[in-house]
């Protein structure tokens, strides 16, 4: 009896170790950027790897902080809407999205409001997980020409974080060919 306890007790250790360890680590600067592939409300794909020579500042959020999301993405666009070596995307996670409500429903109205920036639709929030988003907060994230992380942040929009986020940029476009 004894040893049946003992062995059981070896194993709930080995499975609970085994767990610990298998957690990936939080994303920091510095890092490779996960890759991701997700459909916009027109169902066209985006690809991250494509996007490799361009900056990409991702806003992940969901429908509960959609306000805080817009914020960043208008004072993107209005700094760089129009610049060709950057782009910015809010991918939205959707798993909180009722099961009764259809994917058209969704899509259809983020048509009628659209987001400021690209709004891309991550359904089963595999996004989301890779970043290890906050799901309180605004998950930024600044990748570089390489697919590197160089900025990131969980905050609602704040003007001087903002402007760390800029001269961030700035600087990385300068140093763009």
């Amino acid at each position: 009896m004894m040893k049946a306890k003992l062995y059981f007790l070896i194993c709930l250790l080995f499975l609970f170790s085994s767990a610990i360890l298998s957690k990936e680590e939080p994303l920091k600067v510095g890092d490779n950027a996960p890759e991701f592939t997700l459909q916009d409300v027109e169902e066209k794909p985006h690809n991250l790897k494509k996007l490799r020579g361009k900056l990409v500042f991702l806003i992940l959020g969901n429908r509960k902080i959609r306000k805080e999301d817009d914020k960043w993405a208008d004072a993107f666009k209005k700094d760089y809407g129009n610049h060709k070596q950057i782009t910015a995307y809010i991918i939205g996670d959707l798993r909180s999205v009722p099961g009764f409500i259809p994917k058209w429903f969704i899509q259809r109205q983020l048509k009628r409001r659209p987001p400021p920036v690209k709004f891309l639709l991550d359904w089963k929030g595999e996004v989301h997980q890779r970043y290890h988003t906050d799901k309180k907060k605004p998950n930024l994230y600044l990748i570089s020409q390489e697919g590197k992380i160089v900025f990131h942040r969980k905050d609602n929009f704040k003007q001087e974080i903002y402007d760390k986020l800029k001269k961030q940029i700035d600087t990385l476009l300068l140093e763009t060919p």
